[in-house]
């Protein structure tokens, strides 16, 4: 098993004069150029998280680059913003643009034909499948244990927040969707209801193979974490 390689960076947001801590993994597998793959958290968790750490080794040792950063009021950079992520929600999923222009501005010597591939859980699904969806310069998606439409949430947000953070109004049918996307969820994930993978299914017109179904493993894919990572590399291979 290669050694992972751990790079703290910065992702300066100008606008609001704050730095999104972040760290990039690689291991001697990795070539010099190479595809990154942005890993992006759930909600409360960070680039430190269980659950992250795992893909951004596993992803490492298979020869990618790994960005991963937390989100405002999230780990080491809500002692920037603070930690009511509830009111920073709207300005965490569109973040992503600006890592995204990031690592093709600052990471240029190191990114191989500009692919940019995105892999989260919970809400860094909905970040995938909102924000991630309609930026074009992302090649790969792949959205685990995702919530379709903030409504059916247990916080009842604003409108206009609801409608800025669900991928219910960002979601459509085209050409290049099954190409694209991938997306799992376990029948018994207690957080997301199941429901949500059709939902999400049927806006994208997505076939079944680019649906993983698990009839059991939580909202974590408890016990299916490497079939889940398996899918996940034969997926974006597929370029």
């Amino acid at each position: 098993m290669d050694e992972i390689s751990v790079e703290d960076i910065d992702i300066l947001v100008v606008e609001d004069n704050i730095k999104l801590k972040a760290s990039i993994y690689y291991s001697g597998k990795t070539e010099k150029k190479a595809a990154f793959i942005l890993n992006l958290a759930g909600l409360l968790d960070h680039r430190e998280s269980y659950f992250v750490q795992y893909y951004s080794k596993k992803f490492a040792q298979e020869g990618y680059y790994v960005l991963s950063y937390d989100y405002r009021a999230h780990g080491e950079t809500k002692k920037q913003t603070g930690s009511r992520w509830d009111k920073k929600v709207v300005k965490i999923f569109s973040d992503i643009h600006i890592v995204i222009e990031w690592i093709l501005k600052n990471q240029s010597q190191r990114l191989l034909d500009n692919q940019i591939f995105l892999f989260g859980r919970s809400m860094g699904g909905a970040i995938i499948l909102t924000h991630g969806f309609k930026d074009h310069r992302v090649k790969k998606l792949v959205a685990l244990c995702t919530r379709f439409d903030y409504h059916t949430t247990m916080i009842k947000f604003p409108e206009d927040i609801i409608k800025a953070i669900s991928p219910r109004y960002f979601l459509n049918k085209k050409p290049d969707n099954n190409e694209r996307i991938l997306i799992a969820h376990c029948k018994d994930d207690p957080r997301i209801p199941f429901e949500n993978l059709a939902q999400i299914k049927d806006a994208l017109g997505l076939s079944k193979e680019n649906v993983l179904v698990y009839e059991n493993g939580g909202h974590s894919f408890k016990g299916h974490r490497e079939d889940i990572f398996e899918h996940t590399i034969r997926f974006l291979k597929e370029i």
